[in-house]
């Protein structure tokens, strides 16, 4: 038997469709393949990085660094990602400055979930963008300020508030909402440090010390009429009052300290009595009776005593408590008056 080698009819059918499934299948997979090149023709967006950028707070968005131009349809715009706001990194602190390259805008971009294919990049001339923050100042004025207000809502009018906030000061910030807070407040009077945080924009940018006094409110003599240099003062002449600044030990608590000596000058109608006002001379003579002012803090106890020594206004001398026969060392503040201040708890 002879066999002949060769393709029928149907065979040459088969071998047809064979090619054009072939061909339909590799049709169909370079559709699928031009898909992303259709994509890559129409950006979501074109990114223009700045050479140079000043940024505010204490993070680096994208939108301060560079020029964002959308490329979307009205209708695909209004579910657009804010591209503007995606977080750079951290802002540099005051006085540095941060290089931003364009491979580090992709990988933020790519946290962001947006693919960096689907945007166009156009670095900076230099390829980098050097970001330096914005500042502002935090002076003396401002931290006295806003801790006088605290002390002052937190102690009321009972006391004379003293702050000290030179330290570290004027300090510069990065720009954004400033808030100052303040540590733990003094309990009471005394002299204290206190700590003052410095936050930007929520975040906690430093924290400086300032020294505070609270002293308790004592009244003072004040001339009630205008006393002329030479004249002696009497009861009337003087009135006791609560002063809004910080009296000093210069100036009287009681009328008693200054009824019956000389005016060394003039002294106005509504003026604190101070110890330059009032003529030097003895006013105590040894063996003389006194009264002994003893001050703890807000706490003033009398009692009566005897003079060991001669003194002038602003002089110590040796006095005798009289109930208790103790001797101690005390200041002359007036005619008839010395003042010893104690330690408080003591």
């Amino acid at each position: 038997m002879v066999r002949k080698w060769g393709r029928s009819p149907e065979t040459h059918f088969m071998t047809g469709i064979g090619l054009a499934m072939v061909f339909g299948a590799v049709l169909a997979l370079s559709l699928v393949l031009a898909c992303p090149l259709l994509a890559a023709t129409s950006p979501l967006a074109t990114i223009t990085l700045r050479s140079e950028a000043k940024v505010t707070g204490t993070a680096i968005t994208l939108g301060e660094i560079a020029r964002i131009d959308y490329h979307l349809s009205e209708e695909e715009g209004k579910a657009k990602p804010k591209l503007e706001q995606i977080n750079v990194g951290r802002a540099p602190l005051p006085g540095n400055s941060r290089q931003i390259a364009i491979g580090h805008i992709e990988v933020r971009l790519r946290q962001a979930g947006i693919h960096p294919s689907t945007v166009i990049l156009v670095p900076p001339p230099g390829g980098s963008v050097t970001v330096t923050t914005a500042t502002q100042e935090v002076n003396k004025d401002l931290v006295t300020a806003v801790v006088l207000d605290c002390l002052k809502e937190q102690a009321g009018d009972g006391f004379y508030i003293d702050v000290e906030a030179g330290e570290a000061l004027p300090l510069i910030v990065p720009l954004g909402e400033l808030e100052l807070r303040l540590g733990t407040l003094p309990p009471g009077p005394g002299s204290y440090r206190v700590g003052v945080g410095i936050y930007v924009d929520g975040q906690r940018h430093r924290t400086i010390q300032v020294r505070v006094q609270l002293r308790p409110k004592t009244p003072v003599i004040v001339a009630a009429s205008d006393i002329l240099a030479g004249s002696i003062i009497h009861r009337d002449d003087v009135e006791k009052v609560i002063l809004e600044t910080s009296s000093s030990d210069q100036m009287f608590a009681e009328p008693e300290a200054v009824i019956g000596l000389e005016a060394s000058r003039t002294i106005r109608a509504g003026d604190p009595i101070t110890a330059d006002d009032i003529a030097v001379s003895v006013l105590i003579q040894s063996g003389d009776t006194v009264v002994i002012e003893a001050i703890s803090g807000a706490i003033m106890a009398k009692t009566p005593g005897v003079a060991l020594q001669s003194g002038k206004l602003g002089d110590w001398i040796r006095v005798q408590n009289t109930e208790s026969r103790k001797e101690i060392v005390a200041r002359i503040i007036g005619k008839g008056v010395v003042r010893v201040e104690l330690e408080a708890g003591k």
